[in-house]
């Protein structure tokens, strides 16, 4: 073709015939720089192309691993108003504001232990090396952005720095020095049913238990509520 074209060119120039000439190569640099433009054009729509199909493909990654969070979200919160539950009725019988009854077996094992955050974050660590602008709305990378780095981030550290502390340091080892622990969150019985009643160690602890145990449902509440909120609007995106 760039051949034919000198050819042409050649042709032109050897019959004197000048002002066609520059028409000529006046029209072979529009059809040069139009060429250009669409090569430029494909190229780029190429690369928005696969920009996109990498942000569906961490989208659909993230997505799961929310889900999966979603399942251990719910099961800490059930676990921990299971322990706020069995607190709260053993507090009132030391208080004697209800007698003594075989159903507190269940509530005497049931004190103790707490739980940890698990957050699936391979596909968002993954993403981060790629390069968090891949995701192309600003609200949707923010919300990811703080749901990692903050609200999971905020529950680890709480768990660990408060509650785990407490549980492991301070309750257990009070709890476990007046309660028979037949079987973990199954029954449990006072070792002496009077001096339990009497213990203001016990009941103190018991009182800051409960107390740990609300601010642990809270807090994870909150982070389901984050982590529905970034699913849905991941499902927004991917639509």
């Amino acid at each position: 073709m760039i051949k034919y074209f000198r050819k042409i060119r050649q042709n032109l120039l050897s019959e004197g015939r000048t002002t066609k000439y520059l028409k000529y190569a006046t029209g072979e640099i529009i059809l040069v720089v139009i060429g250009i433009l669409i090569a430029l054009w494909i190229n780029n729509w190429n690369q928005d192309r696969q920009l996109k199909n990498l942000e569906t493909k961490y989208l659909k990654e993230i997505k799961s691993s929310l889900e999966f969070d979603l399942i251990d979200i719910d099961f800490n919160i059930d676990f921990n108003e299971n322990r706020l539950k069995s607190n709260e009725i053993i507090l009132q019988y030391v208080r004697q504001e209800i007698n003594y009854a075989d159903s507190l077996s269940k509530h005497f094992g049931n004190l103790i232990f707490t739980t940890r955050t698990l957050p699936n974050s391979s596909a968002y660590e993954n993403l981060k090396n790629k390069g968090i602008e891949v995701i192309s709305k600003d609200s949707l990378r923010q919300e990811l952005t703080k749901l990692y780095s903050f609200y999971f981030f905020n529950a680890r550290d709480f768990e660990m720095q408060d509650d785990h502390y407490f549980q492991h340091q301070t309750f257990v080892p009070i709890v476990t020095k007046v309660i028979e622990i037949i079987e973990v969150w199954e029954n449990g019985d006072p070792i002496n049913e009077n001096s339990l009643i009497t213990n203001v160690e016990f009941k103190n602890a018991l009182v800051i238990n409960i107390k740990l145990r609300k601010e642990m449902i809270r807090m994870y509440k909150q982070l389901k509520q984050k982590v529905q909120s970034c699913l849905k609007q991941i499902d927004n995106e991917l639509k």
